[in-house]
């Protein structure tokens, strides 16, 4: 891969105008026509309850610009924050990342949490390792130091990481107010229970609780996509194509009756990247089916109304599928008119 051999050591090693060989040339060439084959990482594949892999083959490498995370304001762009070096790395045989193996995840395993994955490689390495970083929320913030909210924004949490593990790594803030700054973390604490701190440098962040972001390590890396480990400490089974993801099973976001437009936080459900979400709502024991999704609280996105047929298929009487953007920070406002018998259910989502 020509990407590999540039910058050439020898086009920094002079001054004034440097010589260009047709060697040069056709590597240049090569970049360009190559860079359009890499716009998508390789997929995860869910393995088991406690891995994924990203499978490589000698024929079919698994091969990766190292260029960051996605922005959370450009869709489509990605933020380097200076640690990542955009460069490209291959690997031959499939990479395994194991839940339960030290050293293949940061600080100690969660229940009901997100994890990124990131592929990872030194400066001068050739192929990229996995590791995975687990998505944070705000609970408060007092002299620029965190204190971390868990991922259901039920309470504060602990991620058992080393002392100033992630120091000289980044804070990228993924929503509320200071959705898209970075800032430099000095210090994190080791509490492995609910008193979690991350303590960052610079200017003081906007930030509140249920705020979510993001911990760029330091080193080159690129997140390769979120995957959830659920209540029972166990892998949510998925498919990944792109940027788009799909439970094996759906998963509930929603049920009974739903009485105006009310505020759902799906942050259990899909990642604070998502930016679309797919699913569908069902209606039980002969009730009409209804839902209605707005953007701002008031007024309608899309509306789902059916009468239900006469006998029920696959445990529902009626079922019909949506697609709909989401709000910052996985939220979304669903609305059924106070009808029973209601259930909406998540499929996967878009990045």
């Amino acid at each position: 891969m020509s990407l590999i051999h540039l910058p050439q050591a020898k086009w920094a090693s002079g001054t004034g105008r440097q010589v260009i060989l047709k060697s040069d040339f056709e590597k240049i060439e090569q970049a360009v026509l190559e860079g359009f084959q890499l716009a998508l990482a390789p997929p995860l594949e869910y393995v088991d309850q406690a891995s994924l892999r990203v499978n490589a083959t000698g024929d079919c490498k698994a091969r990766v610009l190292v260029c960051g995370f996605p922005s959370p304001v450009h869709p489509g762009q990605w933020v380097s924050a200076g640690l990542a070096d955009g460069r490209y790395r291959e690997n031959s045989t499939a990479l395994t990342l194991n839940f339960a193996t030290s050293g293949h995840i940061w600080g100690t395993e969660k229940a009901n949490q997100w994890y990124t994955v990131y592929a990872l490689a030194g400066a001068s390495d050739t192929s990229f390792t996995l590791k995975a970083m687990p998505v944070m929320r705000v609970s408060s913030q007092a002299t620029q130091i965190i204190t971390l909210r868990n991922n259901g924004n039920t309470g504060d949490i602990g991620y058992g990481l080393s002392a100033n593990e992630l120091a000289d790594g980044k804070i990228l803030v993924l929503s509320g107010a200071s959705r898209g700054l970075i800032r430099l973390i000095t210090a994190n604490n080791t509490d492995n229970g609910t008193a979690g701190t991350i303590t960052y440098g610079g200017s003081a962040l906007t930030l509140a609780q249920g705020d979510w972001f993001m911990v760029l390590p330091n080193t080159n890396f690129r997140c390769l996509g979120m995957v959830f480990n659920g209540s029972d400490s166990h892998l949510v089974p998925f498919y990944q194509e792109g940027p788009y993801f799909h439970y094996a099973t759906p998963r509930q976001a929603a049920s009974g009756a739903i009485s105006g437009y009310t505020l759902f936080d799906l942050g259990l459900i899909v990642p604070p990247t998502a930016r679309r979400v797919r699913g569908f709502a069902a209606a039980l024991l002969g009730y009409d089916l209804k839902l209605a999704v707005s953007y701002d609280g008031s007024n309608a996105a899309l509306a789902l109304h059916a009468p239900p047929p006469s006998g029920d298929f696959q445990g529902v009487r009626g079922a019909m599928p949506f697609s709909c953007r989401l709000l910052e920070g996985s939220r979304i406002y669903f609305n059924n008119e106070n009808t029973a018998n209601q259930v909406v259910k998540i499929t996967g989502w878009e990045e």
